[in-house]
């Protein structure tokens, strides 16, 4: 949506396909830093704290040590993926871009000219197979499971505890919600399972928690780097 929107106002005609429908979500960890709300005030995206929580910076916990660090200029802000996606789809709605939901993109099917086409499909892209820009070598792999939990913030900051077995990354996105996602190599290593490893976390969280949404963080490498010219597919 980002690309869509810096290409729109470029002045050039664009097209967003997506297999999904919106509201679009997913396992992430739902904090926005400064240099990120900076970029989308540049696409000319003001996201108020309204629409999340702010939080001012990052704290390290392990082992019931912890450091932390303040951003030196203005805060980040912690939001929920469904909430910023639907500010984007507004925004490159009001500038005109076309959007084009619930459509698969395939290597079979209807042609369509483009000058420029914009692969942002993911670790496992398609179009980066297309157009032989896969690389053959693969790197680690690491899953993640989100809840979110009906509380109030306990801290300033987007914090992140550390585990021998996970990482768990707890970030407010609003007066009342907090976003609590695992880290692991483990596809099985679950939150309910890895909480009593952090037992500081599990003594504030509080139950009941929503559903748990899970994803898969795919780490690969592009053969090389090149513009090709042609039709999609």
């Amino acid at each position: 949506m980002a690309a869509a929107i810096a290409a729109r106002r470029r002045g050039l005609n664009v097209t967003v396909a997506d297999h999904s429908v919106p509201p679009i979500d997913k396992a992430c960890g739902e904090g926005i830093m400064p240099d990120g709300l900076a970029a989308a005030l540049h696409l000319g995206i003001r996201i108020d704290d309204s629409a999340g929580y702010p939080f001012r910076g990052i704290r390290f916990s392990e082992s019931g040590l912890s450091v932390d660090a303040s951003f030196p200029g203005s805060s980040g802000l912690g939001i929920r993926r469904t909430v910023l996606h639907r500010l984007l789809i507004e925004h490159a709605t009001a500038l005109g871009v076309h959007l084009a939901w619930g459509t698969d993109v395939t290597a079979i099917g209807t042609p369509v000219h483009a000058r420029w086409i914009i692969g942002a499909d993911g670790a496992q892209s398609r179009v980066r197979q297309w157009a032989n820009l896969e690389a053959s070598t693969r790197h680690s792999v690491r899953f993640g499971f989100r809840r979110h939990y009906r509380m109030a913030p306990w801290s300033e900051y987007m914090e992140i505890h550390w585990s021998p077995r996970g990482q768990l990354y707890i970030t407010p996105v609003s007066p009342d919600e907090l976003c609590v996602v695992l880290i692991s190599s483990d596809p099985q290593y679950r939150l309910e399972a890895a909480l009593p490893q952090f037992p500081e976390v599990a003594a504030q969280l509080a139950p009941p928690p929503g559903p748990e949404v899970s994803a898969a963080e795919l780490r690969s490498r592009a053969a090389c780097v090149r513009s090709i010219a042609g039709t999609w597919p």
